[in-house]
């Protein structure tokens, strides 16, 4: 049965309180380049301590750091550690045991730049990885690599 009573009770729907969640919903924190950067140098060094051996061959190691703004001139920072290449093999001592670390900058227009930053074994990359001022002098590449890519 129909009672007028509990009708006159109720709330009328408000149509503006039901949008309410998505009006006021957090919005995702978007990190600095410099947060990005140390996560990456983070996740290599984890990376690194399983994937790279002490001696011999290994596949390359690689992770990368993707710019937010698609208009900035520096699309991609790569951090990677790759083998020595075979042609080295007879020149250099201790070639089994040497990596590079290096980092790679792609532009948003199809430029690239890359520079080695250390060559050693798996224990003195870690090392590099380690340093206190690692990340601040990746950023200062990465900025180097912006200014190159803005002048090409």
């Amino acid at each position: 049965m129909y009672n007028k009573k509990e009708d006159e009770s109720m709330e009328p729907i408000n149509l503006g309180k039901l949008n309410n969640i998505a009006r006021t919903a957090a919005k995702g924190k978007v990190d600095s380049f410099e947060e990005r950067t140390r996560r990456v140098v983070n996740q290599l060094k984890e990376h690194a301590e399983r994937e790279v051996c002490e001696f011999g061959p290994f596949k390359t190691v690689r992770v990368n750091a993707s710019a937010v703004n698609p208009k900035d001139a520096l699309q991609d920072l790569i951090l990677q550690i790759t083998p020595l290449p075979k042609s080295l093999k007879n020149e250099v001592a201790n070639f089994e045991k040497l990596r590079y670390l290096e980092l790679i900058g792609e532009g948003s227009m199809g430029q690239q730049e890359s520079v080695i930053l250390k060559r050693g074994t798996k224990k003195e990359i870690l090392a590099k990885l380690n340093e206190e001022d690692f990340v601040n002098k990746v950023l200062e590449k990465a900025k180097e690599f912006r200014v190159s890519f803005i002048e090409d």
